[in-house]
């Protein structure tokens, strides 16, 4: 027994002095499950999609719409003056989507019943499209919720309804019982409106009153607007849903939207190939046997980032070209681009010297190296899309460098943004990388102490 228990003990120990086995075993759980409780709604705050709210029209239907959208608990909405800033406002990532309540709106509510519907129009980042049905199906939800106040207007309502009148005799594909119908549905429409807003007494001479008998209504002039037919499908809500307009090119596929993810991956390969072998460098004394060569250490380090920059930089045009070879991408910015990926590059490789000064065994570097890797990632949207996330996860993202690299390279890809909204990303990336290398290179440079 006391065999037994000596073997136990001592595998025990060796566990537990091996920081990569300790870290897999009782930690990266732990992380785990609390990151995916944040995300399934373990705390921190419902995911909410954001919105960028332009009223263009001044309805009361539109105002009381704008209000149950900033009130609605799935929506963080911000309002903006022009659809120009709201669109802005969705390419640089800073909105899913743009929703228009557009100046027609009130057309369409005169209109209400003559077979034209009320617009609504939504602009959606198409790396977004898992959303679009939500999106819709609540701009229709909250738009039918307006009805009652819409009834309720004693100066709007008359009016609808004696437009719908004026235009019944002139719809094609009813039957005599369906006009008659509709004529009912009318007059109850008329009396229902003036139970809830009573509307002043006209004035005399007034033709607004008209006849209930359908021989007088075929005599009434026909509405400017066109007539709904048999084959026309009338909705009293037309939204209509678009994805952002493109200022030179549109993502063909979804591989223009994936193509950033995968890149991030393949620069985190990076970090997790040459972090591990500088590891062994170090653990094994060559580094300290290449100190003795006439080599200056910053000559030596530097050539190991210059190596890891350079299969970074390999990594992203390989990436890229495929991309546009094999399924049919298009690059909105070339020179931008490049920009982005070695911003990325120094970025990562920055991380991957920082990396190795903090581990002193292969087995951590594979271990717990790759595992913060992996959290980052995680936090940074490279598992789960950051729409996901509840407020509190996506704020931490801000600070993983995949959030910041997928940014950059998005930017001049397929968004096509402006020069100056690609600046911030492409600084973090350069900023965390020099800080990373020389704190790392610092760290590397000294002896290991076991």
């Amino acid at each position: 027994m006391r065999a037994l228990i000596a073997i136990a003990q001592k595998d025990l120990r060796l566990l537990f002095r091996d920081k990569g086995d300790v870290f897999f075993t009782f930690v990266f759980p732990v992380i785990l499950a609390v990151f995916f409780g944040f995300v399934f709604g373990g705390g921190g705050g419902a995911s909410r999609i954001d919105l960028a709210l332009v009223v263009e029209s001044d309805t009361p239907m539109a105002a009381g719409m704008a209000a149950d959208l900033t009130a609605d608990p799935s929506f963080e909405v911000v309002r903006h003056d022009s659809r120009e800033t709201a669109i802005a406002a969705v390419r640089v990532g800073k909105a899913t989507a743009a929703v228009i309540l557009p100046a027609s709106m009130k057309e369409g509510v005169e209109g209400l019943f003559t077979g034209s519907g009320i617009p609504i129009q939504a602009i959606v980042d198409p790396s977004r499209k898992a959303e679009m049905g939500l999106i819709q199906g609540k701009l229709n939800e909250l738009a039918f919720r307006q009805f009652p106040r819409l009834f309720a207007d004693g100066e709007a309502m008359p009016r609808i309804l004696a437009r719908a009148r004026e235009a019944l005799p002139s719809m094609q594909g009813l039957t005599p019982t369906q006009r008659l119908t509709a004529g009912g549905l009318i007059m109850a429409g008329e009396a229902f409106s003036k139970s809830l807003a009573p509307s002043p007494a006209p004035a005399p001479g007034s033709t607004d009153a008209a006849p209930a008998d359908p021989a007088v209504d075929a005599a009434a002039p026909a509405p400017a607007a066109a007539p709904a037919t048999a084959t026309t499908a009338w909705s009293p809500i037309a939204v209509t849903i678009e994805e952002l307009p493109q200022t030179r090119v549109r993502p063909r596929s979804s591989f223009d939207v994936t193509f950033p993810q995968g890149t991030v991956w393949g620069l985190a390969g990076c970090i997790g190939a040459f972090a591990a072998g500088l590891v062994v460098e170090r653990s094994r004394g060559t580094l300290a046997r290449l100190h003795l060569a006439p080599i200056a250490r910053w000559q030596l380090l530097g050539g190991k980032g210059l190596a890891c920059f350079t299969v970074a930089m390999i990594v992203q045009v390989l990436l890229a070209a495929v991309a546009v070879v094999a399924f049919g991408s298009s690059i909105a910015q070339p020179a931008m681009l490049l920009v982005a990926f070695a911003a990325s590059a120094v970025c990562f490789s920055g991380l991957a010297m920082l990396l190795a000064a903090l581990c002193r065994t292969e087995a951590e570097a594979n271990g717990a190296g790759r595992g913060a890797i992996l959290i980052l990632a995680m936090i940074g949207g490279g598992t789960i899309p950051l729409f996901f996330m509840p407020p509190f996860l996506r704020t931490i993202s801000y600070g993983s460098p995949f959030r910041w690299a997928v940014t950059a390279i998005e930017g001049a890809f397929w968004r096509d943004l402006a020069v100056a909204d690609q600046i911030v990303p492409i600084l973090v990336l350069l900023g965390l990388g020099i800080g990373g290398f020389l704190l790392g290179a610092r760290a590397v440079g000294r002896p290991l102490v076991r």
